[in-house]
């Protein structure tokens, strides 16, 4: 039965172009949310796939789907169109290759119309598959539990956190990227197009509220992706000076934000770079190397404005150039994925104890959790974490967990103290083939 629209709250907006091998079900997790009134926009620029069927055949079921045909391709753009066709107080950005939890709608505009939010939005999950089965696993889009749960009302350039992450996960209020003139980049094709949406939405938000909940899930092994395309070398670059024309032609004169642009410019500049072939790497190289140097000697670039990991990526390329294509590995998180896959693989269905009770362990835990859950322990060294509670377990002094456990896999997930984590383990009776490092993946 077809579904007319009718009180449209939510505007959510796809952007298409040839994406039928996951369409299907972008489309199901979105017309299944438990929150009804919205509307679909899928903007489809020139697909010569069955996209245009797919969209079509669940029109006919549910008319809150609506099919929008333009012959520009650029992302920028069909976002623009989308936004501006909006009729929801509310509007999402959905990609196409990836899904909404079916209460994701729901628990953003509750919170979104209880604050009247600028910006809502949540945590993610990154999604990939396996010989035929799926894995998510859950990601905190900020380090610091203080953003999540409440209202952050900005008042000065200093407050503002200026998010790292895609724009999917967000609810925004219609009317605020109205009044604040907030558009993207229309230049051609799909990538990077959302750096500038980001910190123009990040800057100008006064009333933002983060759910410390996965509501959305980013697919990472879709090898179609546009960022995954070297012949896309160069289009951090244009973003970037987009990003930096629109913040002079607004006036912005505050020092902080100007920092702000400058390191989230470099530390896109050295995303760009790590997910590049090493051909393609080089050759964006000589571009990233002279754009640091020159903005360093104008003084938009001091070293004082990078901090720990941030600093070192920045100035290594200009402190030890020789070493730097050497040193730099790819993040691709299809990479990571896949690394993934091959460490349960390995582990054979195994019961699997975490040795370090840090971040990383407590993120391999969530999933290990999430997915095959295996896990049956935690151990740590250290004294003020034993006896505390992770992840839903009690954290054991690794004498103990060798005791019980002498025939589980410890799973060591620090990189700096593997050999001496190993050598403890083997003293303490644990065989080597039973000890694996998390970093081998």
């Amino acid at each position: 039965m077809s579904q007319m629209i009718q009180d449209v709250r939510v505007s959510v907006i796809i952007p298409v172009h040839n994406s039928e091998k996951y369409l299907g079900q972008c489309l199901q997790s979105v017309l299944h949310q438990t929150f009804r009134e919205i509307e679909i926009l899928c903007i489809d620029g020139g697909s010569t796939d069955s996209t245009p069927e797919i969209i079509k055949r669940m029109q006919s079921q549910d008319r809150r789907l609506v099919y929008i045909q333009d012959p520009h391709t650029g992302y920028g753009h069909k976002l623009n169109i989308g936004i501006d066709r909006a009729v929801g107080e509310y509007v999402m950005i959905l990609e196409s290759d990836d899904r909404m939890a079916p209460h994701m709608i729901r628990s953003l505009y509750d919170i979104a119309a209880e604050h009247d939010s600028d910006i809502t939005d949540a945590d993610y999950a990154e999604l990939f598959c396996h010989q035929g089965k799926e894995y998510l696993h859950p990601k905190r889009k900020y380090p610091d539990k203080g953003y999540y749960g409440h209202v952050i009302q900005y008042t000065t350039g200093r407050d503002r956190y200026i998010t790292t992450y895609g724009i999917w996960t967000a609810l925004y209020k219609k009317e605020f990227l109205r009044r604040h003139a907030i558009r993207l980049n229309e230049s051609e094709g799909a990538s990077y197009q959302d750096l500038s949406f980001l910190f123009l939405t990040s800057l100008f938000a006064e009333k933002v509220c983060h759910l410390d909940m996965p509501l959305y899930q980013y697919r990472v092994d879709n090898t179609g992706s546009s960022v995954k395309d070297d012949t896309k070398i160069w289009e951090i670059v244009g973003e970037c000076a987009y990003l930096k024309t629109d913040l002079e032609r607004r006036g912005i004169r505050d020092a902080y934000i100007w920092e702000l642009y400058y390191t989230r410019k470099y530390n896109a500049y050295y995303w760009n770079y790590c997910r590049l072939s090493p051909e393609a790497g080089t050759l964006f190289l000589k571009t990233y190397r002279e754009d640091l140097e020159h903005d360093q000697a104008c003084g938009a670039v001091s070293r004082e404005m990078f901090q720990g990991y941030m600093y070192q990526q920045t100035f290594f390329l200009s402190d030890t150039p020789d070493q730097f294509e050497k040193s730099a590995h790819n993040k691709s998180r299809a990479t990571w994925a896949a690394k993934f896959c091959r460490l349960l693989e390995s582990t054979e269905g195994r019961d699997i104890i975490l040795f370090g009770a840090g971040i990383y362990g407590s993120e391999l835990a969530d999933l290990l959790q999430q997915n095959e859950n295996r896990l049956c322990g935690i151990c740590d060294n250290s004294e003020s974490v034993q006896g505390t509670e992770k992840n839903g377990f009690r954290v054991m002094p690794v004498e103990a967990a060798a005791e019980k456990f002498r025939d589980a896999l410890f799973l060591l997930t620090s990189r700096r103290h593997t050999e001496g984590m190993k050598r403890q383990l083997t003293d303490l009776g644990i065989k080597e083939a039973n000890i694996i490092s998390a970093h081998d993946w």
